[in-house]
């Protein structure tokens, strides 16, 4: 087997890989025995087909299928002998056959780990605003509360900006002429409707109507996949309505018998809290300056995939709240959750080096806790956990995710942290 490397674009690298003899010879003889067994020849029966017909007709597809078979039995060895780390998909490129020598070859492409200098991290020096605990802090919380257990009320009168608005909808693809139909709804306001269609929404009232033209579809990649006419019916038009702070809203909480117990319990879990809290801070403020000193590019397979991780969890919480995917904006949501994928990819990188320049491992016992952890979050047993870890081939990212923890930590806990109080600015955002 030979094995060459070749540079392409950014991050992506190519091999080509040369293979002949015995294993070629053997996945022709397996494409050819599929073929003579199963292919529909017209003139012949099932089975009875020369093989010179055979080799003719299905020329394309036995160099392809004898390419994959051979890449599957050497692609690892290649990936190896060439020194290199695929960090995402790897994609096959090229096949050459050349069955008289039974000799072939192919070529795949892949993105490698970004090559960067891990800077000093020792001792960073991060600020946070100071946390101490304040009624600020119950009340915030209390308003938290509030809006989690908020009703929707219907009203009679225009949609305003943060009104739940219910539609009707029919929508139909302007190429395919396919056609839907259904119920949809969304917040004004937070970008669960597509932009055009808040607009449109804005200061109608139930029973209006409007009909959207060309509306351009996308993908979950953001990608465009067509235009659509959409004509759309208010049906209901809610606003929020937050509880009152009552002895009823106590037991709802079951936080008491009266408001005035469940506030004093509110005030015990802040003070209890305000160490995660400022936890939580020290160590978003140490991933934030890793980040800032560390200038790389990422690769863009795993941009791609981080991207689609977030738009999907997106997309599944504004579906549960009953919005239709049809109505979701995929190309300015990925614009928006973009930021935050090349910051997590750009961090997994920076703990990834760190941990290998420190030597951290983790131990059976950490795996094992982690497992367990996993277990109880999806109410599934601990073997069974296990097992779908090792099915899916995750074992193995589990404990890279605990060795990137570890050395977060482990940068975290030498870190030089400064508080400093909260500017009037800063207030005014996080009311």
């Amino acid at each position: 087997m030979k094995v060459n490397v070749e540079e392409r674009q950014g991050l992506f690298k190519a091999l080509r890989v040369e293979v002949e003899g015995d294993l070629v010879r053997s996945a022709l003889d397996e494409v050819y025995k599929y073929l003579k067994e199963n292919a529909q020849i017209e003139g012949f029966r099932k089975g009875k087909a020369p093989l010179w017909i055979i080799r003719a007709k299905f020329r394309e597809y036995i160099q392809e299928e004898v390419g994959k078979k051979v890449a599957n039995f050497t692609l690892a060895s290649a990936i190896q002998e060439s020194g290199l780390r695929p960090v995402a998909d790897v994609y096959l490129e090229d096949v050459q056959l050349e069955e008289p020598s039974q000799k072939l070859s192919y070529t795949v492409s892949f993105e490698v780990p970004p090559d960067f200098e891990l800077q000093n991290v020792e001792g960073l020096e991060v600020e946070i605003n100071k946390v101490e605990f304040s009624e600020e802090m119950v009340k915030k919380r209390i308003e938290e509360l509030r809006e989690e257990h908020a009703l929707w009320e219907p009203v009679e009168r225009e949609i305003r900006e943060g009104d739940l608005a219910v539609v009707d909808y029919r929508v139909q693809d302007l190429e395919s002429g396919e056609t839907t139909e259904g119920e949809t709804s969304g917040i004004i306001g937070e970008g669960t409707f597509r932009k055009e269609m808040e607009e449109a929404l804005l200061g109608k009232k139930e029973g209006d109507q409007f009909t959207l033209e060309e509306l351009t579809l996308y993908d979950m990649e953001a990608k465009p996949v067509g235009k659509a006419r959409a004509e759309i019916r208010v049906k209901s038009v809610k606003e929020k309505v937050l509880p009152e702070l009552s002895d009823d809203f106590a037991r709802e909480l079951g936080l008491g018998e009266s408001w005035a117990e469940a506030e004093e319990k509110i005030r015990e879990e802040v003070k209890a809290d305000i160490e995660n809290i400022k936890r939580d801070m020290i160590s978003f403020a140490v991933s934030s300056k890793l980040v800032q000193m560390h200038d790389f590019a990422v690769p863009q397979t795993l941009l791609k995939r981080e991207l689609a991780n977030l738009l999907e969890r997106r997309v599944n919480l504004l579906s549960q709240w009953g919005v239709d995917k049809k109505y979701i904006d995929y190309r300015s949501m990925a614009k928006e959750h973009t930021p935050q994928a090349v910051f997590n990819i750009k961090l997994r990188f920076i703990l990834e080096k760190y941990a290998q320049a420190k030597g951290i491992q983790v131990s059976t016992e950490e795996v094992q806790k982690r497992i367990e952890e996993l277990a109880q979050s999806y109410e599934r047993s601990v073997e069974e956990m296990r097992e779908f870890l090792q099915r899916e081939n995750l074992l193995s990212v589990l404990e890279e995710d605990l060795k990137r923890e570890k050395a977060l930590e482990e940068i975290t806990s030498k870190a030089v942290v400064k508080e400093v109080e909260e500017t009037k600015e800063e207030e005014d955002e996080n009311t």
